[in-house]
């Protein structure tokens, strides 16, 4: 799967983006779309994409909190919508259904106004594409299936691609020349597009953790069964359908996954019923790209990273992969950044694929590891005669952390991302403290390339958003930055939006619109009643903070005034004849 942009940028010819069909490539069609970028979409497969690509166990058809965030950016809320909480795992002996301990991976949490989307739900994959699609058809734009890429050349103004087009029932195809200005190869780690640009992929193969999954229709409803093998309910594949996923140390799985009939007999003999099977085997693979691009090319999601399951990131990795690369290419491709500005996508996104794949990889030891042991919760008593449950290995095993939400991860390392307020942390010695690019995302805390907190309903995928929290909208600094804005920013590349605080007194309530919205064209005035806003982005009320967030709501800028705006925006936007970017941020 793979996506494409047109040729030449100051040609008046129809400009094309090819996407892969996958989750990763849809998202990407999606925000450039979005973003008035016409994309052109193939798929090598016929047909869209039926059955799941997860395995059993709980988190790996997880949507994350911070992916539901994207789909509210790209105006696809039905998502979160549908999508539905995890039950509770359960452990049971073989072949009994009463089960031995009940526990949830994670906890549930109330969302809060800094954090709307605050846990993992579960949507399969297919149902989840499906909706994309939708989207996309809404913007005249479909998948081409049984459509591959065959191979690409690069130059400095496009990149030209030979696809091959299947014709008929009789396997023949016909090819295709296509001229377009870049390729995002999102074809998966046995794609052509990150071998053709020569980027290294490596990484292990756990041949010891070998595992099976597949579909299972129960014809009855029964729990999760833990130990070695556990099953997802899912109406996405029939009525009474289960997803199972099966790992052990002592049973020979590959054998068992090219035997259906041992197959259908092992789990008969673990839970008792007996039914059609279908399956397919898996071998754990952790491996990633030494960069995301070269040129006008680029590669995402499983196609630049692969790790194993544990954790639920794969899907959600791939999303923020898609994310972060087309605000880019969407203003370079418009003349309005610098080519420049594409390096950052591996800058950004290759040291936050390092860290999960780490702790994905350590997960996934953890989590199998455990498979084979005594599982069973205990339960002890004090001096007092009060009993405490004592957690099962299993149990401690398959809990996950907040990490997991990834709402932590940050691109404070970036080039291209400014803090006036917070100094970079140093130690003793000067040199710079190493920090988590996969933080746990805490309220209360907020920095430079962090995601920015709530107010996604001023925010937008299609352009930048200047925040500007100040006690009172006639003072200087706030008339200063307004002009500079409007003198040399269109209002339609940057939104300007002037946040007041509330009276103590107010009634409680949301920012809502301000009176003085008049007073100054084009700029939105909110007063924040509740407080929300100033607390989720850490302002006092008589502080005067100007916010930069980025159009994948990532804080790109946190500065006192307009000397800080011009330093962002000198890394971001593209310079014009005759702009002074020592008095101005940039003209356009």
């Amino acid at each position: 799967m793979n996506h494409l942009h047109d040729c030449n940028l100051h040609d008046t010819r129809t400009c094309e983006c090819q996407v892969g069909a996958g989750l990763t490539g849809l998202t990407a069609a999606l925000a450039l779309a979005r973003n008035n970028v016409p994309v052109r979409i193939i798929e090598k497969d016929p047909q869209n994409r039926r059955g799941q690509r997860g395995v059993g166990i709980h988190e790996a058809n997880a949507t994350q909190p911070r992916t539901f965030e994207v789909f509210h950016f790209l105006h696809a809320p039905e998502i979160h919508e549908r999508a539905t909480f995890f039950p509770p795992l359960q452990e049971h002996d073989k072949g009994l259904l009463e089960p031995l301990n009940i526990f949830s991976m994670a906890p549930y949490t109330e969302p809060t106004p800094a954090i709307p989307y605050y846990n993992s739900k579960a949507m399969g994959q297919p149902t989840l594409e499906a909706i994309m699609r939708e989207h996309l058809a809404r913007l005249d734009c479909t998948v081409e299936l049984g459509t591959r890429l065959f191979s690409f050349v690069q130059d400095e103004k496009c990149v030209r691609v030979k696809v091959a087009k299947h014709r008929g029932d009789n396997g023949e195809e016909v090819e295709e020349d296509i001229e377009v200005a870049y390729l995002i190869g999102a074809d998966g780690a046995k794609g052509i597009t990150r071998k053709q640009l020569g980027l290294t992929f490596l990484g292990t193969t756990r041949e010891d953790g070998f595992y099976g999954t597949g579909r299972y229709p129960l014809g009855s409803k029964r729990p999760w069964s833990g130990c070695m093998i556990s099953f997802r309910p899912t109406d996405e594949l029939g009525k009474d359908g289960w997803q199972f996923f099966m790992s052990s140390r002592t049973i020979d799985l590959k054998g068992l996954l090219r035997d259906e009939e041992a197959l259908v007999n092992c789990i008969q003999d673990s839970v008792g019923l007996k039914d059609d099977v279908r399956v397919k085997e898996v071998m754990p693979n952790m491996r990633m790209v030494n960069k995301l691009g070269v040129g006008r090319v680029f590669v995402a999601g499983d196609a630049a990273h692969v790790h194993s399951p544990a954790g639920g990131q794969r899907m959600n990795s791939s999303v923020q992969d898609a994310f972060n690369i087309a605000w880019k290419i969407a203003l370079v491709y418009k003349g309005l950044s610098p080519a420049s500005l594409l390096d950052t996508y591996t800058a950004e996104r290759l040291p936050v694929i390092a860290e999960m794949l780490g702790f994905t990889t350590e997960l996934h030891d953890r989590t199998f590891d455990q498979l084979d042991v005594e599982h069973t919760a205990r339960t002890t008593t004090d001096e007092n005669s009060n009993s405490k449950k004592v957690e099962s290995k299993f149990e401690r095993a398959m809990r996950r952390g907040g990490e997991m939400f990834i709402l932590g991860v940050n691109y404070r390392t970036s080039p291209i991302v400014i803090d006036e307020f917070v100094p970079t942390p140093t130690s003793e010695s000067g040199v710079a403290v190493v920090h988590s690019v996969y933080g746990d995302g805490q309220e209360g805390v907020l920095r430079e390339g962090n995601r920015s907190t709530r107010m996604f309903d001023t925010l937008a995928w299609t352009h930048h958003t200047v925040i500007i929290f100040a006690p009172a909208l006639a003072i200087p600094v706030v008339r200063s930055v307004l002009a500079t804005l409007g003198q040399n920013v269109p209002k339609e590349l940057v939104r300007r939006v002037v946040v007041l605080p509330g009276s103590a007194s107010a009634p409680d309530g949301s920012v809502e619109a301000s009176s003085e919205v008049n007073q100054a064209a084009d700029v939105q005035v909110l007063v924040d009643h509740a407080g929300h806003a100033y607390r989720g982005y850490i302002v006092e009320s008589q502080e005067v903070k100007i916010v930069v967030v980025r159009p994948d709501g990532v804080v790109g800028a946190i500065v006192r005034g307009v000397t800080g705006l011009e330093r962002y925006f000198e890394g971001v936007l593209e310079r014009t004849e005759g702009m002074d970017l020592s008095h101005t941020v940039p003209s356009i």
